[in-house]
């Protein structure tokens, strides 16, 4: 029995979902439902509507900084493009929207500002750093005392919400020349120097995020870190990009930052 229901009962969603996706699902949709067509039909104009509203809202949450670099009426026909290519595969809305710089990638008519998806990547981490867990930062006394040896071997863990980013554009740059508070009706002029290849840093203080451009050093350096390797063998990353790599304060602005978390010992998990 359960082998009968289970694949029908995707079949009827399969179609549902068709017919909020696109008027052209509808008469695939309507047998399933009780009542009059016509009547049915109104009420699954009124359900699809309110699915692309919704859909749009949660895009425009997500990126606010997008919407005001392509004006307003330009970033509602790219949430509706990318809804129909990638349709939502989560209860929460806070969730929808992660495909969305790989959507623009492939969208031949967001070629004109080819630094967008990028853009875009660094603003679903801003997003995302928006709902992380919170944590209390690591303080001074996290490496208070330790020997060399120790310290090089030392893994750390960065605090929720923490990302980084390396583009061929300048992405920190235009992130903060749009403040998402700012909002705006229309698309506005760039004022920076696109040829500028950019690192950037997203992590939260307190309630707000923070977003700012890297050091290519430090940012091998953190990458480093993120990905698994030890203090050691970050530091030794870093200084293959700068030999003048200054580790010192390199840690010191991630303590005045709140980056770090709690440190994973030598042979413990990472």
């Amino acid at each position: 029995m359960r082998s009968t229901l289970v694949p029908a009962l995707l079949e009827v969603q399969r179609r549902f979902g068709a017919a909020l996706s696109s008027a052209e699902g509808e008469d695939d949709a309507l047998p399933l439902l009780a009542g009059n067509d016509v009547r049915n039909r109104a009420l699954l104009s009124i359900y699809r509507a309110t699915s692309i509203a919704n859909a749009t809202a949660a895009l425009r949450l997500a990126y606010p900084v997008c919407r005001q670099i392509t004006g307003d009426d330009y970033f509602d026909a790219l949430a509706r493009r990318y809804r129909a290519a990638s349709p939502s595969r989560d209860g929460d809305l806070n969730r929808y929207g992660d495909r969305f710089a790989d959507f623009l990638d492939g969208f031949e008519p967001a070629r004109a500002l080819p630094y967008l998806p990028d853009v875009a990547r660094l603003e679903w981490s801003v997003h995302v750093a928006t709902t992380a867990a919170d944590a209390r930062p690591a303080g001074g006394e996290l490496f208070a005392g330790l020997a060399p040896e120790v310290l090089a071997d030392l893994r750390l863990q960065m605090t929720p919400g923490f990302a980084l980013h390396a583009s061929r554009w300048p992405v920190a740059d235009i992130w903060l020349q749009h403040p998402p508070e700012a909002g705006g009706p229309h698309a506005r002029e760039l004022t920076i120097d696109l040829d500028l290849p950019q690192h950037a840093v997203v992590w939260r203080e307190g309630y707000r995020v923070r977003v700012s451009a890297l050091q290519p050093a430090r940012h091998a350096f953190w990458q480093a870190l993120v990905d698994g390797a030890p203090v050691g063998e970050a530091w030794a990353a870093a200084s293959a990009t700068d030999p003048h790599f200054d580790l010192a304060a390199t840690i010191a602005q991630a303590l005045a930052g709140g980056w770090l978390h709690l440190p994973v010992t030598p042979g413990a998990p990472a």
